[in-house]
Formats: C-alpha cells, sequence, structure tokens
C-alpha cells in the first residue's frame, strides 16, 4: 500500500475501511483519555484505598506496604532513559508503544489476584476489644507471627504486579502528551492537556468510589465470615474484596488498550490541523542532531547547559515533590487540622479536588489557547497563579482549638481535674489501640475505649458506638469519636480557601505543560519530556512523600505500637500546619523565580517575516497527507494561500 500506511488504522492485513475513520485525532484522544483514566483509577485510586487491606491479608508492617506503593515509581523512572533512547528511532511508533505499555499495565494489575490465590485461605486469630483488659497483649503478638518464607513470597508477587504497572504506564505520560501535541494544532495543545488531565483525575475518583464499596464485601471465597466469629465490617479483622478492583480495571484496560496498538504513526487529519502552526522554539534549542552519532547524549548535553529548559524541569520537580507530599497526607491533614474522620476527610477533599481540579484544568486548556502558546505570557501566568496559590495556602493555618486528649495534652496526675481518679485505666496495656471516644460530660477525649478505662461486657461489639463502665470518664459514659471543638466557621473558612488553593494549582498545570513544549524543538520533545519526568521522579514525587512524611512524624504526639511496628495517630496541629505552610510557601516562592529566570532567558527563534514565519515544522505530517489535503481544498483556494 505504499506511504498510505502511514495514516491506515489496523495491522498487518487487517485494515478495514469501516474502521478508517478512527485514524483522526478525535477517536485517538479519546481512547487515550479513556486509557489515562484506568491508569489513574489503578495507581492513584485503588493502591492508595485498598493498601491497609493489603497490609491486614498478608501481614505486610507498614515499611513493607510503603515498598509496595513506591515500587511503581521506581520502575517509571527506569523506563524513562529507554523511552527517551527509543524516541531516536525515525521509524518509531508513539502510539502503539503506548498501547503495549497499558497491556502490560492490564497484566500487571490482573496478576494482584496471584498472591490472594497463593496466600491460601485466610486466617485471623481472636481479636481484642478496644476496651480495659487486664493482661492481654502478650498473647495477640504471639498469634501475629507468621511463616516468613509466605510472607515474603506474597510481597515479591506484590512488587512484581508494580513493576508491571509501572513499566507500562510510563510511555502512556511521555509519549502521549507528546502526541497530543504532535497530532493537533500547538494552539490547542493547553485544551487537549486539559482534557487529558481530566481524565487522569476522574480515575481515581471512580476507584474511590467503586472500591469503597467493594471493602464492604468479604473478600476471600475460601471462608466465611461467620464461620470465624466475624459479624460486621467494622471488625478490625474483616477483610473486604480489595482485589476485584485491580482485575476489573486489568481487563478493561486490555481492552482499551487494544485499539492504541492499531493507530498508525500519523494520523489522516494530521496535515489539515496543523496547517497554521508556528514554529516556537528557544534559538538555542532550535537544532537537528538526527545524522550525529551520538545523537540522543548530544540533545541531552543541549539541554542541561539550557537555562529556559532547566529553570523549568526544576519548577516542575520541586512543584512534584510539592503536589505528590499533598495527595499523600491532606487527608490526614484534615482529620487533624479540623478533626474530621478518615471518611469524612478524604470525602472533603476528594469532593473539592476533583470538581475544582476538573473546571480549573479546562479553563486552563482555554486560557492557553488564548496565549497561542507564547512561552513568556504563559510564564508569567503560571507564576501569578502559583503566588495566588502561595496566599491560599494560609487556609492550613485554620484548625480547631485544641481538644483535652488524656495522655498526649493531659497527664494523668490532671486527672481528677475531669473528675476522675489517676489509676482509672491502670495496667489495661492500651498501647495497640486507637479508637478516639469521649466523655461528654467533662469534655476529655480518650484514645480509645481502653485508655478510658472502659471494662468489656457481652452487649459491646466491634463498631460500638457508645460504651459504659469507663472509670475515667465523670459519668461512666463514653461516646464514639472526639469531643465536639465547635470550629464550624473555621470549617467554612478552610473549604473557602482551599478550593480557591486547588483551583490556582490546577488552572496553571495544562498552560505549564503546554507552553513548556515550545521550548524546545519539535523533534526532541519526547526527549524533553522523558528528561523532565526522570528528575520529576528522582528528586520529586519519590522524595517528596518522604520529606512530607517526615514533617508528619517529628510532629506526633502519640504513637500507637502494636508487636513489630508503630503507627503515629495524633499530631500536633498547630505545628504541623505552620509546617506544611512554610513548605508550601518556600516551593512556591521558588518555583515562581524560576518562571521567571525562565521566561527571562528564553529567546525565540527568529523567523522571517511574511508567510514564511508561520511555517510549520513538518515532522508530523507524511507528505502524502499533504497532498490529499490540497487535492481536496475548496475550489477557488489555491495551495499557495495556505500556509504550511
Amino acid at each position: 500500500m505504499g506511504e498510505a500506511d502511514e495514516t491506515q488504522f489496523g495491522f498487518w492485513w487487517f485494515r478495514p475501511k469501516s474502521l478508517q475513520w478512527l485514524s483522526n485525532f478525535i477517536p485517538f484522544m479519546s481512547i487515550l483519555s479513556a486509557n489515562a483514566l484506568l491508569q489513574g483509577a489503578i495507581v492513584n485510586g485503588l493502591v492508595s484505598v485498598s493498601i491497609s487491606s493489603i497490609e491486614k491479608r498478608f501481614k505486610l508492617t507498614s515499611t513493607q506496604s510503603g515498598i509496595f506503593a513506591a515500587t511503581y515509581d521506581v520502575f517509571v523512572t527506569v523506563m524513562l532513559i529507554p523511552l527517551a533512547l527509543y524516541a531516536t528511532k525515525g521509524n518509531m511508533n508513539k502510539v502503539k508503544c503506548i498501547g503495549i505499555g497499558m497491556m502490560i499495565v492490564g497484566i500487571g494489575s490482573i496478576l494482584v489476584i496471584i498472591p490472594e490465590y497463593t496466600a491460601g485461605a485466610y486466617s485471623v486469630g481472636e481479636a481484642r476489644k478496644d476496651v480495659c483488659v487486664t493482661g492481654g497483649p502478650d498473647k495477640m503478638c504471639a498469634e501475629d507471627s507468621s511463616n516468613s518464607f509466605t510472607a515474603h513470597r506474597e510481597l515479591l508477587l506484590l512488587l512484581l504486579s508494580q513493576a508491571f504497572v509501572g513499566i507500562g504506564a510510563s510511555p502512556l505520560f511521555t509519549y502521549g502528551i507528546t502526541c497530543l501535541d504532535e497530532f493537533d494544532s500547538h494552539k490547542r495543545t493547553g485544551r487537549n492537556l486539559a482534557l487529558y488531565m481530566i481524565a487522569s483525575t476522574v480515575g481515581p475518583a471512580l476507584a474511590f468510589v467503586g472500591c469503597g464499596f467493594m471493602l464492604r464485601v468479604w473478600g476471600d471465597w475460601r471462608t466465611s465470615p461467620a464461620d470465624m466469629g466475624i459479624d460486621s465490617s467494622a471488625d478490625p479483622r474483616f477483610i473486604g474484596m480489595w482485589w476485584i478492583g485491580f482485575v476489573v480495571c486489568g481487563f478493561v484496560a486490555l481492552f482499551t488498550a487494544f485499539p492504541l496498538v492499531m493507530f498508525p504513526k500519523k494520523l489522516k487529519d494530521t496535515g489539515m490541523r496543523k496547517a497554521n502552526d508556528v514554529h516556537r522554539t528557544d534559538a538555542s534549542l532550535d537544532k537537528d542532531f538526527s545524522d550525529h552519532k551520538y545523537e540522543f547524549f548530544k540533545i541531552i548535553l543541549m539541554l542541561l547547559k539550557n537555562k529556559t529548559c532547566m529553570c523549568v524541569i526544576l519548577m516542575q520537580t520541586i512543584e512534584a515533590m510539592l503536589m505528590n507530599g499533598y495527595i499523600t497526607f491532606i487527608p490526614k491533614l484534615l482529620e487533624t487540622l479540623l478533626g474530621f474522620s478518615a471518611g469524612n476527610a478524604s470525602l472533603i477533599t476528594g469532593g473539592v479536588v476533583v470538581p475544582v481540579g476538573i473546571c480549573a484544568s479546562y479553563i486552563g486548556g482555554r486560557i492557553s489557547k488564548v496565549f497561542e502558546n507564547r512561552f513568556k505570557p504563559s510564564m508569567y501566568f503560571v507564576m501569578t497563579f502559583g503566588l495566588l496559590a502561595a496566599g491560599c495556602s494560609s487556609c492550613l493555618l485554620i484548625r480547631c482549638e485544641s481538644l483535652n486528649v488524656f495522655e498526649v495534652n493531659v497527664p494523668v496526675k490532671e486527672l481528677p481535674k475531669f473528675g476522675a481518679t489517676e489509676a482509672c485505666s491502670e495496667n489495661c496495656h492500651c498501647d495497640a489501640f486507637f479508637n478516639p471516644v469521649c466523655s461528654e460530660e467533662s469534655q476529655l477525649t480518650f484514645l480509645s475505649p481502653c485508655h478510658a478505662g472502659c471494662i468489656d461486657s457481652p452487649d459491646i461489639k466491634f463498631g460500638a458506638s457508645n460504651w459504659t463502665n469507663c472509670g475515667c470518664s465523670k459519668n461512666a459514659i463514653v461516646k464514639k469519636g472526639y469531643c465536639d471543638a465547635s470550629c464550624q466557621k473555621q470549617i467554612y473558612q478552610f473549604i473557602a480557601m482551599f478550593i480557591g488553593l486547588s483551583f490556582c494549582i490546577f488552572v496553571g498545570a495544562p498552560v505549564l505543560q503546554s507552553a513548556s513544549l515550545r521550548v524546545v524543538n519539535p523533534k526532541h520533545r519526547d526527549h524533553f519530556t522523558c528528561f523532565g519526568w526522570l528528575w520529576m521522579r528522582i528528586l520529586g514525587s519519590i522524595p517528596g512523600a518522604i520529606v512530607f512524611g517526615y514533617i508528619i512524624d517529628v510532629n506526633c504526639m502519640y504513637w500507637q505500637k502494636d508487636c513489630v511496628s508503630q503507627k503515629c495517630q495524633y499530631y500536633n496541629a498547630s505545628n504541623l500546619g505552620w509546617a506544611f505552610f512554610y513548605f508550601t510557601i518556600a516551593v512556591k516562592l521558588a518555583g515562581g523565580a524560576l518562571l521567571f529566570l525562565a521566561a527571562y532567558f528564553y529567546q525565540e527563534t527568529d523567523r522571517p517575516s511574511g508567510k514564511e514565519s508561520c511555517r510549520t515544522l513538518d515532522t508530523d505530517a507524511s507528505e502524502s497527507v499533504k497532498m490529499s489535503y490540497e487535492k481536496n481544498l475548496p475550489t477557488g483556494l489555491s495551495p499557495q494561500t495556505m500556509v504550511y
């Protein structure tokens, strides 16, 4: 079929005419966005929601579950250099590479069923209710000991699953972004990126809803909860169907990835869409090393030496550090500052971030089109909203009044002030428990019914909302949850400013991403994207979670301890809010300075005046596509009147 093969949808002998309409930008954009939605659902949704169930099912420590979550980032990072090297191949099909990658993502997601199967039937010991039972913890620790080989085998299988997902997803957010720029007009790149980001944002939201429901369904088909003495999902031994979301998303990913494998290197309507593109590139980066022996190394060295390029990459790197920390720990911060439960904190975060992110991303995409991808105005716009985001981050200083919490800021010797004796919970061994309860009469919060000295009784079940016979409570009764901090006004203030913060963060993302692609020669888009992601992963998102985790841990006021690990359950809200605020201000100010320098050093390539100044680099459309486009021009309109 000759040159026509370059725009034919299908593979080998299978190129039916009825499917050739798919070889256009809108079908490509739709299918690519569907894959981005699934990748977001698996990585940013299912892993986050299921992590506690995975710990429970395979008896993993928090460190091991952290390694499981981080494996994805590690393998994405490992794949970035091979992807950049592959981009130097002149005959490469990037869309097919994305499709094969998403198939690997689907396989990796399905692989989580293997450790669920090989681990055998779910077994539990006799759970302790979180009430005062003297002399109980030693027995519980003995029961938690497990076969070392089995535990490591299941962990390795889980890591293998995440490795597949990381390897497969890496082309999606490198080649995927450059294909959007390559197949459509540069003026619409910002809008296309906004729609792409919206799909990535909706994916985790759908995963949170679906997986949240499935975690209430018993997850081990070989056993029955009733036979194990588990009467409801409130029992801490209950294990939900955590794996079903991975399996469903995995099979759907295989289905949505298949059309990507059939896309050609160039789309039929690319020439028409890019007819009026304007060549915008930093003058010092407008070079071509296609015939050089060490093309890849020359390109990377050129990027490293360019001040504009490195300022943009460094800004994106520190932003990645901040955003990854926010994504990981904002729900926990809301619990600390405003006293929300874990469920309500996640609901508030999702309820604000998802709709605001969708609206702001779309607005940012439209604004990018108005700027026509001019680099300097785009940088000034992003810088302005970055500074506004720094101002809105003062919402992190809003918090409820400090509660009186026994054994945190109320020592044992002060219990008589709240109508209780100092020995009310003596010898109760409560370190392993955290289930806050409130003595309403004395307005004293306890870290668990055990800390309140509540005695066990047959009518107390897992998930109870009230306890009686509590020696540390003035009227011997406590109810589930923290005492009321009476901070409704602060909650409304926080949500209003948090909406502003989220809007300022999301609205600049499409503008920045679209304009940054104008820094480099179109032939070097893939190298620039992979090189930037390499910095963002190694120096940004991976250490970001570690830095935020350290900030949170140093402000811990109560550690819940068990036989193998400890977990912080109560923080110094004031110090934590100020720490997050200072870190956000520092990142936003540094990012603003880097964007200013990027705009200052940027020197657009000089082009001759007239029609030549509006020509397009013809790296994205074949000669045959342009010829067919000219043949279909309306009568009376000559090719000479069209600018390429």
